[in-house]
């Protein structure tokens, strides 16, 4: 048989572009601690390693965590109110409530073994302290890992300060074949090697290695500028240079520079040994969150200062210097600076008279790029528009802060309106209904682009059960696209009045509304506005009793989504379609139409579209008589309800079919029920979705019992393997065996790695299993 491989597991950790050097024991402590405590806090000076050191430590434990490691970057959010938003959008929690989304991120990881990384928290120390403190309370299962200069200030947090890395002390140097010892040398060789091959540890050198060490205090970040330095300068004209540049900064007393003016001071050499246009890059490209790419740096970057035809040069040499990481993402390069690298450069920016000019080409760029997928959204390239949009996602915010920063804000309404399909397909409607709000705040002036951004609001707060706040924005749209002749805004307005009433569960009234917007998205030739009202008017349709008359709207709009290549409303679409075939009695056709816009939803992480065809499926499967399959199947749909709204939209007509199935079911299995649906409800999106589609378990590993795992174990192993089930701890373990502890944890690693399991628990069940195959000689053969 070929070798198995481990189940996967769940986790977002960057791959490391640059070898980890060092850190054995503060790996060690730090994993200890987080045994010890669930939420533990590195600090540190800027450029001491923390992100570094918390990626390391979170990648040896991924084992550890059945549901995973994440990585949450912080450090270009500014709005503190958009944290649990963040979290959750890392999560892939897609929460369309009104609610605070702390509590709905509370909820979501109640059940979770799972290890949350917070990157970054300085500046939103009291949010992160808040949203800790909420989601360590609701659950047990969860350890929070953060990296803030300053401690969040929660009872139970343990703070581990984050050292510099060793370097040799006193006035006696160490011999050359003791310096592996030391971290910061091996930091510096390992970097030197990289950008000059032949650079080695000689006698004649090593003394001026060790003291440049010395100079930037074993700081990594100061340690990784300055060996790029060797590409034009000899290690002893950089102390030199070094020596000379701390001497100024301290008046000749070099011991009383600070950890935090030392970096500052590399940095600020750094700056000096670029060129003028270098220097002026650095500060422009400090307008960027979360990275870009060449057309963005083309766009806002070029002319000025620096031509178009030398940009690309000046930005590779800000690369060569290690100002700017430059990594391949899906075939295409993206750029990025470190976070200290990047607030120097905004220090710059901000004292240039260049900023407010920068930041409004970077607004337009985005805007740009927003008005662009909204025009093509409607077509082929929906999963690349919406990747693309999602990658700049941070960047966005940022323009949008920047409009709400200007005298009226219509690009920011503009911006935010256009963007109205993101906020929905992503589930970040919080987010979106946050920034419209804040902006038709600022910006009263009737126009077409406030027109948009108040039925986009409305449909948003529609989304999220708000009806008292959405009726406001509908009857102002009204009213402003009546005024300004804006038929497009008109015939959302009256779609969104159908909504409503939609959800109120006033069906008649929902109908009218509904295929009058229809037909006013029709004449003004929006086929995007067709689809989306399409998808509701076919439901109220067949919830009126006119199933064959909601077919043909639903067959109508299908055609539409073909002959347009599009996809996202098309998974809706087919759960209408769904819908349709089980009023009709054709179960058969409901469970391939919400099987095929299953497979569509999930090609989106379309959540309310995979909610809504598990829905169904359970319908289905519950009248194929497979009950035990249709009560997992309510598990997993209404774990996901659960997450992101009430179910089926509220209305009572759909809610009585839920109901049905339910009572169904439970009379089916009687007291099995509970526990069929308890594991639809905790196996998780990919794990529901595979099971609602027929398809293997994604997480399931291939060894199992038996004789076959037996064999992927040493002897030592397997003894330690069955130590494990008598329930001995590692310590325990290592006494008996008489080993070193570390020697025994090493074990432990080992039979969780090769049985792809994940806790002792698991070990001593197979163990139990893997007994009678190893007595049985049939099953040694």
């Amino acid at each position: 048989m070929p070798a198995s491989s481990p189940p996967r597991r769940a986790s977002n950790l960057p791959s490391e572009l640059t070898s980890f050097v060092g850190r054995r024991r503060e790996v060690a402590e730090i994993k200890r601690l987080l045994t010890e405590s669930r939420l533990v806090t590195l600090t540190g000076v800027g450029g001491a390693g923390k992100t570094r050191l918390s990626l390391r430590v979170a990648a040896d434990l991924h084992r550890a965590f059945p549901d995973g490691v994440w990585l949450v970057e912080l450090a270009a959010l500014e709005d503190h109110a958009l944290l649990s938003q963040t979290i959750a959008s890392t999560l892939g929690i897609l929460d369309r409530t009104a609610r605070w989304p702390a509590p709905a991120l509370a909820d979501f990881l109640s059940t979770k073994q799972m290890l949350l990384v917070l990157d970054n928290c300085e500046h939103l120390r009291d949010a992160c302290a808040v949203l800790a403190d909420t989601v360590l309370r609701a659950a047990p299962g969860l350890r929070i890992l953060t990296t803030s200069r300053q401690a969040l200030g929660l009872t139970g947090e343990h703070i581990f300060h984050v050292p510099t890395l060793s370097v040799p002390e006193g006035d006696r140097l160490p011999p050359l074949e003791a310096l592996g010892h030391y971290e910061a040398v091996n930091l510096f060789l390992a970097r030197a090697t990289a950008v000059q091959p032949a650079f080695a540890l000689t006698e004649d050198n090593y003394k001026a290695v060790v003291k440049v060490c010395r100079q930037l205090d074993g700081l990594p970040l100061a340690i990784e500028l300055t060996a790029v330095r060797l590409r034009a300068l000899s290690v002893e004209e950089i102390l030199q240079r070094l020596e000379h540049r701390y001497r100024l900064l301290t008046a000749g007393n070099p011991g009383a520079l600070p950890r935090h003016q030392t970096l500052r001071a590399l940095i600020d050499w750094s700056n000096d040994l670029c060129s003028e246009q270098e220097r002026t890059l650095w500060a422009q490209l400090s307008v960027f969150s979360g990275g870009f790419d060449l057309a963005a740096v083309e766009a806002i970057c070029a002319g000025g200062d620096i031509d178009d035809i030398i940009l690309l040069d000046v930005l590779a040499a800000l690369v060569d210097k290690s100002l700017v990481i430059a990594e391949e993402q899906d075939g295409r390069v993206r750029y990025h600076m470190l976070e200290t690298i990047r607030q120097y450069g905004q220090e710059r920016l901000a004292e240039s008279a260049d900023e407010s000019a920068v930041q409004r080409r970077h607004r337009d760029h985005f805007a740009a790029l927003v008005d662009q997928a909204c025009a093509e959204w409607c077509g082929p390239d929906q999963q690349r528009l919406l990747s693309q949009v999602l990658r700049e996602h941070n960047n966005i915010r940022g323009a949008l802060e920047f409009a709400l920063s200007e005298p009226g804000a219509e690009s920011g309404l503009r911006m935010a309106g256009a963007l109205w399909f993101f906020w929905i397909a992503t589930g970040l409607t919080g987010e979106g209904r946050r920034w419209l709000e804040r902006l038709l705040e600022r910006d009263v002036t009737a126009g077409r682009a406030r027109a948009r951004a108040l039925w986009v609001c409305a449909y948003l707060c529609i989304i999220q059960e708000d009806i008292p706040s959405a009726e406001p924005m509908i009857q102002e749209c009204r009213r402003q696209a009546d005024q300004i002749g804006d038929a497009g805004a008109a015939a959302w307005a009256v779609q969104l009045v159908g909504m409503v009433a939609m959800s109120l569960g006033e069906l008649t009234k929902a109908r009218t509304h509904l295929e009058t917007g229809l037909e006013q998205h029709r004449a003004c030739g929006d086929d995007l506005g067709f689809l989306d009202t399409c998808f509701y008017l076919v439901a109220v349709t067949a919830l009126l009793g006119e199933p064959h008359r909601a077919a043909q709207l639903c067959e109508e709009a299908l055609a539409l989504c073909d002959s347009r290549c599009e996809q996202w409303l098309k998974s809706y679409m087919l759960w209408d379609l769904g819908l349709v075939a089980w009023q009709l009695g054709d179960s058969q056709r409901a469970a391939a139409s919400g099987r095929e816009g299953l497979r569509l939803a999930r090609e989106f992480n379309e959540q309310w579209a995979i909610a809504f065809c598990i829905e169904i499926l359970a319908w289905t499967t519950h009248a194929e008589l497979k009950h035990r399959f249709a009560a997992q199947l309510l598990g997993c749909a209404d774990s996901i309800w659960r997450r992101i709204g009430a179910p089926l939209f509220g209305i009572h007509h759909l809610l009585r079919y839920h109901e049905q199935c339910h009572e169904g079911v439970r009379t089916a299995l009687g007291s099995r029920f509970d526990a069929e649906y308890r594991s639809g409800i905790d196996m998780g999106l990919e794990r529901a979705i595979a099971l609602a589609l027929g398809e293997p378990d994604p997480q399931q590993g291939h060894v199992t019992s038996g004789a076959q795992a037996t064999a992927a174990l040493t002897p030592r192993e397997l003894e330690v393997a069955r130590l494990i089930a008598e329930g001995l701890s590692n310590k325990a373990i290592a006494a008996k065996l008489v080993i070193a502890r570390r020697t025994a944890e090493a074990h432990v690693e080992h039979i969780l790695g090769k049985l792809g399991f994940s806790s002792r628990a698991q070990v001593a069940a197979w163990v139990a299993e893997a007994r009678p195959a190893e007595n049985d000689p049939a099953a040694r053969c």
